[in-house]
């Protein structure tokens, strides 16, 4: 389990990253946009090694709805993902 915000953190449009070893991760919410036929969502990308995310090239991306369920399938998500990097290592 990974040590992320609440979902109030999420709907009030913050991003968050964190990091485990050289397994790292950002989780950006999204707002909605009608005009753009966007539903508010959670867009999570996964880094690996000492560089920044802009610096990295992504391993890992996916996106889930912006709600409490949303956000327990993210943490979820990042489990398998960094199960997937300790096995890679």
């Amino acid at each position: 389990m990974f040590d992320i915000p609440k979902i109030t953190f999420f709907v009030n449009g913050n991003p968050y990253c964190g990091s485990s070893g050289g397994f790292n991760f950002r989780i950006t919410p999204v707002k909605s946009d009608a005009e753009k036929g966007v539903d508010a969502h959670i867009e999570v990308f996964t880094w690996y090694g000492m560089l920044s995310s802009e610096l990295s090239p992504r391993q890992s991306e996916a996106s889930f709805p912006l709600d409490t369920d949303g956000l327990k399938a993210v943490n979820d998500w990042l489990v398998e993902q960094e199960l997937a990097y300790r096995d890679a290592q």
